[in-house]
């Protein structure tokens, strides 16, 4: 059984889940928008009106990700369905080539913005060269690994049915792969550690591998 996982946005968050991730020899891959970047860490908004998320500085994205893959998110996490779409060709390629120089992942894939998409956005991400474009769409067991410009997951992390979509796919010695972002954890403690036990049961686990999600279509 093969498993994955993603997280979005490039929260300062990411980098507690980035230390458990390596406590536990887990793979992950995180979806970033550097556009929405600056040489300091900055306020991004508050989740639920109560959690302030705060996005990650220029300067320290590299040692954060350093050993975890890196994919595209756009560079400004705009609803791509709703732009011109020369500008979303903009988004998506600009966002490419930051993580190509930035990163050295030539090969990379992308998350769309919140979720939308549609068959026109779909062809502007495989023009602009991603191997696979993620959904916020779930599967109940075989990943669509043959439409990558759609691809759903099995879940979100917090999903209340997650280990029973584990354990299906896990029978089969399929694919599984969960997302999510580390501000809806909103600094719990709680949270925390039943991410980590998660996590930690998932590594222990003697059927599972850890893989990154390109590794899909490489």
């Amino acid at each position: 059984m093969r498993v994955m996982q993603c997280w979005d946005d490039g929260d300062v968050d990411d980098i507690r889940l980035v230390e458990i991730l390596k406590r536990h020899e887990a793979k992950a891959t995180f979806n970033i928008n550097p556009g929405g970047w600056k040489s300091e860490r900055r306020a991004g908004h508050k989740f639920k009106g109560e959690y302030d998320v705060w996005k990650l500085s220029l300067d320290e994205m590299k040692d954060v990700y350093k050993g975890f893959r890196v994919a595209g998110h756009t560079m400004t996490h705009p609803l791509l369905p709703k732009i011109d779409p020369e500008w979303a060709m903009v988004e998506l390629v600009e966002c490419k080539k930051y993580i190509e120089e930035n990163f050295g992942f030539k090969e990379c894939g992308m998350a769309y913005p919140g979720g939308p998409y549609n068959d026109a956005v779909k062809e502007l991400v495989r023009q602009a060269g991603y191997r696979y474009s993620r959904t916020v769409e779930n599967v109940d067991f075989k990943l669509n690994v043959e439409d990558p410009m759609a691809l759903k997951t099995h879940c979100h992390f917090s999903h209340a049915d997650f280990w029973d979509k584990y354990a299906k796919v896990r029978e089969a010695d399929g694919d599984f792969y969960f997302w999510g972002h580390t501000f809806e954890l909103m600094g719990d403690q709680k949270r925390w550690d039943d991410l980590e036990a998660m996590i930690a049961k998932i590594s222990e686990d003697a059927k599972a591998q850890w893989i990154d999600v390109i590794d899909l279509f490489v």
